[in-house]
């Protein structure tokens, strides 16, 4: 899993095993102190597995996106 270029607000990620995934798989992504603060369905077979997060009402600041056991920290500006 990889953290692609974005838009203020947004979160773009890549996730290339949701590519192949059938159904839907949850997202969650965690503040700095690992709580829990969105929680975010993801739908398998995009393209690529690339998926963008809009993350517009978090405050700015570092957290941690989890898929499928996979975790990626990023920052939101």
């Amino acid at each position: 899993m990889q953290q692609l270029p974005s838009g203020e607000g947004t979160v773009c990620i890549q996730v290339p095993v949701m590519e192949q995934q059938k159904g839907t798989v949850q997202c969650t992504i965690y503040n700095e102190q690992q709580i829990p603060v969105r929680m975010i369905p993801l739908e398998g077979g995009h393209k690529k597995g690339v998926y963008t997060l809009q993350l517009h009402t978090l405050e700015a600041g570092n957290y941690t996106v989890n898929v499928q056991q996979l975790n990626l920290p990023v920052k939101l500006k």
